[in-house]
């Protein structure tokens, strides 16, 4: 006959551990924690838009209605890559006279080195005469592709939006009482 101590009854826990029991987190703080993550992807989608919006409208401006000058290298920092390995750009500071103006300003879209006291042809913002871009940038820059990625994650929002309801709909359903 074998001895009721050695074998554990298969009812009771075997191990347990000490203190409170843990408590579950039920399906609505998930839902509701999945709503915030979403509401809060939605508002960083809607402020990029807005920010490439604003920073399309300053590229069409400046095509059409910047002013050309010529800028006078001040100074010129290299950028370094995610490695530390190389250079993934450079920060180029400069100064242009416009409309009897001295600005002494960043000179956008440098990808290159510029030694001090070079000049760089450039076009600067009729609107914000502080702000300053390579003229071979303005002329080279295209709007539409900006834009493939922010289509691309308003689709994935969607989806998921769309999988919430789905979800939050199931577990309403589950959650009611049977008739």
């Amino acid at each position: 006959m074998t001895d009721s101590l050695d074998t554990p009854p298969t009812h009771e826990r075997v191990a347990s551990l000490r203190g409170a029991q843990a408590a579950s987190l039920g399906r609505r703080f998930w839902l509701r924690a999945a709503t915030v993550g979403l509401v809060a992807f939605a508002v960083a989608l809607a402020l990029s838009f807005a920010s490439t919006l604003n920073d399309h409208a300053r590229l069409d401006r400046m095509k059409a209605h910047g002013v050309p000058v010529v800028v006078t290298v001040s100074n010129c920092v290299g950028n370094m890559g995610g490695s530390g390995s190389s250079v993934a750009g450079y920060v180029c500071r400069g100064t242009y006279d416009l409309g009897g103006v001295t600005y002494h300003e960043i000179i956008s879209s440098m990808t290159t080195f510029a030694s001090r006291g070079s000049h760089v042809a450039a076009i600067a913002d009729p609107s914000q005469r502080g702000y300053v871009a390579l003229a071979s940038a303005v002329k080279s820059a295209t709007s539409a592709a900006a834009f493939v990625v922010l289509i691309i994650l308003t689709v994935a929002l969607l989806i998921l939006v769309a999988l919430m309801i789905r979800i939050r709909r199931r577990v309403r359903s589950d959650d009611a009482p049977p008739r």
